[in-house]
């Protein structure tokens, strides 16, 4: 999952208008927002749903709702919110947060 979360946060950024997305072949582009996407729904509708009021299965909910999310980062293909849009900068944050705390604590494991 933390791969996932900074990859999607790496794919999804966009510094002075240039984005890593459009560099990546089609093809690719799709695998990686269908991983993205795959990883936010294991996270919500699974270890989620099974955990919920635990510390990890709270973070495994936060976390696979901002994976959904910066999903439609991804997805050029489809038309993304111009809400979602505004706050994108606000989930890639927290996305990227999530994704050091998932790392830190398989390191310290």
């Amino acid at each position: 999952m933390a791969v996932s979360m900074l990859l999607a946060v790496i794919f999804a950024v966009e510094i002075k208008g240039k984005n890593l997305l459009r560099m990546l072949p089609e093809t690719l582009a799709k695998i990686l927002a269908s991983a993205v996407f795959i990883c936010g729904l294991w996270n919500v509708l699974w270890y989620a749903s099974q955990h919920l009021g635990e510390f990890w299965g709270n973070s495994a909910l936060v976390s696979g709702f901002l994976l959904l999310i910066s999903s439609l980062y991804l997805a050029p293909w489809l038309k993304t919110p111009q809400f979602l849009l505004r706050i994108k900068p606000l989930i890639l944050l927290l996305l990227s947060c999530c994704g050091l705390l998932y790392s830190v604590t398989i390191y310290n494991l």
